[in-house]
């Protein structure tokens, strides 16, 4: 099974000025924002409190100090201060998308969408509300809704790698393959530096058959970050469809010296060793598999079959009895591949 990619929500700091505060903005607050956009968030929130302090209704300072919490990881306390500022400004858009955004880091989906629907009532023009919203209907598996939500964001900002990025993300989950290849084209066009968008599209290819292309851009992701295992994994699986079985096995390690505590990685590594006839190395494989996933039925039937290889009738007939316990489902299947010599699916 292919690992699957989670992208992250655009927090896009924009600049939280009211048209009163435009005319005459305090200096805590104008210190404030130049500090959270040179990322010294400690300070800013120092230069928050001192705004707030000195103007406890300046609503635009509670979503600032708000976002730099948020920036720190501390959700909860940022939520706080966006409430306060909801509260003294109803209809600050800003402040219910940055609330949004918190609840969606903190898994509270459904009041991440309703923020999101209110700071798009209040500002239709707010491009990140509409991707950030997709990304949270993605997450809930509503990929139709998400690709909508894109949709608005890349009539706001045809520019946008991000959103189409994320739809062509909804598009492979939708098995919509060449309209996702067709993003994540043109997410790399305006972004050629975004590794992500190289590995997903390299799985659009590789979910085409297209083998060789999806090599290509799972390479290009590794140099781009070398330390993406599940590029290096997925590459692994592509070398493996087009009979390259030592290739693979040097995906493999390359991604399980990154995460060594990725079952199916073992698991498939075994599984060349095994087509190699290295024997030995595919049983400790699925030993180191099994280790870390001992319920898995399919391993436990993998693993029959290279003692089977190896000789070891005895012991391979213990794991096909432990995998058909675990799913009876199998048994079929598993006593055709044995008749075939242990083909692998």
């Amino acid at each position: 099974m292919s690992l699957r990619a989670i992208f992250l929500p655009a927090l896009v700091v924009a600049a939280l000025a009211s048209s009163a505060a435009a005319a005459a903005p305090p200096s805590a607050y104008d210190e404030a924002l130049k500090l959270l956009r040179a990322g010294k968030t400690q300070e800013a929130i120092a230069a928050y409190d001192k705004e707030i302090k000195n103007n406890p209704r300046h609503a635009e300072a509670f979503v600032g100090r708000g976002v730099a919490y948020a920036k720190l990881g501390q959700q909860d306390q940022a939520v706080k201060d966006y409430d306060q500022a909801i509260k003294l400004s109803p209809k600050l858009a800003a402040a219910y998308y940055y609330r949004a955004n918190a609840y969606d880091e903190l898994k509270q989906n459904e009041r991440a969408i309703k923020d999101y629907d209110q700071a798009l009532a209040l500002d239709s023009k707010l491009g990140e509300a509409y991707n950030n919203r997709g990304f949270v209907y993605y997450k809930l598996g509503q990929y139709e809704r998400a690709i909508k939500d894109f949709d608005e964001a890349l009539a706001l900002d045809p520019k946008s790698a991000d959103a189409y990025y994320n739809r062509g993300t909804a598009y492979d989950e939708l098995k919509q393959r060449q309209r996702a290849i067709k993003d994540y084209d043109e997410a790399i066009r305006l972004n050629a530096k975004n590794s992500n968008a190289f590995r997903q599209r390299g799985g659009a290819y590789a979910g085409t058959g297209q083998y060789d292309h999806a090599i290509s851009d799972f390479t290009e992701a590794v140099k781009l970050n070398p330390k993406d295992a599940e590029a290096y994994y997925e590459r692994g699986l592509a070398h493996r469809r087009l009979s390259q079985h030592e290739l693979a096995v040097q995906d493999y390690s390359a991604a399980l010296k990154l995460n060594p505590n990725n079952a199916e990685v073992y698991n498939n590594r075994a599984n060349a060793y095994y087509v190699l006839r290295k024997y030995d190395l595919a049983l400790q494989d699925y030993d180191a598999a099994l280790k870390i996933d001992p319920q898995n039925a399919r391993i436990y039937a993998n693993r029959g079959l290279a003692k089977l290889g190896a000789g070891k009738n005895a012991e391979a007939d213990k794991d096909f009895a432990k995998s058909f316990e675990i799913d009876p489902s199998l048994k079929q299947k598993i006593e055709s591949e044995i008749r075939a010599k242990g083909a692998f699916k």
